[in-house]
């Protein structure tokens, strides 16, 4: 059968990429390598070595690495902020969809604090100077490459905060009086709300990680380069991911559990509890799908599963306790 005209039109570009398409993901891995090699040579080795001390811990293996890591973990910045920030842009990509201009004005208020607060408790703990780093330049190396994590992560941030509007706006919009149906597209809403939370939840996993496999790089550097033990040890890279996991903690588990909240109240409303002479084979199926659709019929520790993504940067640190120490 002959395709209508219009297909017919169009067939050779739905079934044959064109040039741009098929080059389009060279071009992005070509452009993330020109990223983290110019990670690499601005925070990682510019005026790194003007002291001989610096000279003779450059030249190190265990510094490559590290400085190789910084390059890497800029580019994944990068990348990760971009697919947030695609991931926020599609969440408000239809004007019912779109806070006001006040509302994205709060949320991005709210990154901005949620970062100064970050910055501000690490900068604390850590003043300059707290670490014996044998490196030109450690007192802005340290802070670019904290201040760009953080600028990467913030859509993360504020793509769990707009979802946790969401999920308030469909709460509002789901009745409590009996016989009333619920809202059309509220299970849809629901699912595409838990997607985009764990999405923005692995993305900032991926940032903080990163920023731990940096600190344990740098600490063997440390170690290979003669440094004692004690002065960097192996449980601070570990309070460095707890502390990640505890910021990224107290903005994903609210949401968490207002979903598990709406949830539930979406069940009550599209298969209301019947009297116990009403109850049919028909409901108990109908009601058994739409709870494991909504995952509320599993475990605690398997609904938490996306939300142990928030312990990787712990995870990491701990890892880090059972590396090498550089022959001391």
């Amino acid at each position: 059968a002959e395709l209508p005209p219009p297909v017919a039109r169009a067939a050779p570009h739905l079934f044959r990429p064109g040039v741009r398409l098929v080059a389009l993901p060279l071009m992005v891995t070509l452009g993330l390598l020109a990223v983290a090699g110019l990670g690499t040579g601005f925070v990682g080795r510019f005026r790194a070595a003007e002291s001989p001390e610096a000279r003779a811990f450059t030249k190190l293996l265990e510094f490559d690495l590290w400085s190789t890591l910084v390059g890497a973990s800029i580019a994944l910045y990068v990348a990760v902020a971009y697919a947030m920030a695609h991931g926020v842009h599609q969440r408000w990509r239809h004007p019912v969809d779109r806070p006001a201009p006040w509302a994205v004005a709060a949320l991005a208020l709210g990154a901005v604090l949620l970062m100064g607060a970050v910055f501000g408790v690490l900068r604390f703990f850590t003043p300059p100077g707290t670490l014996p780093v044998p490196l030109d330049g450690l007192a802005w190396r340290v802070p670019v490459l904290l201040v760009l994590g953080m600028l990467a992560a913030a859509p993360g941030a504020v793509g769990l905060w707009d979802v946790q509007v969401g999920l308030l706006r469909l709460s509002r919009r789901l009745p409590t009086e009996p016989g009333v149906l619920a809202p059309a597209g509220a299970l849809r809403e629901l699912d595409r709300a838990w997607r985009d939370a764990v999405r923005f939840l692995t993305g900032g996993s991926l940032i903080i990680s990163t920023a731990v496999i940096d600190a344990g790089a740098l600490r063997n550097a440390l170690l290979a380069h003669g440094a004692p033990e004690k002065t960097f040890p192996a449980s601070s890279v570990l309070l460095y991911g707890a502390f990640f996991s505890v910021m990224f903690a107290l903005v994903f588990l609210p949401v968490m559990v207002l979903w598990r909240s709406v949830a539930g109240r979406l069940v009550e409303v599209t298969a209301r509890i019947p009297e116990a002479d009403e109850l049919t084979e028909d409901w108990i199926e109908r009601r058994a799908r739409l709870v494991a659709f909504l995952r509320l019929d599993l475990s605690l520790p398997k609904v938490l599963a996306p939300a142990l993504g928030i312990l990787a940067p712990l995870a990491t640190g701990a890892v880090s306790l059972f590396l090498p120490s550089g022959g001391q």
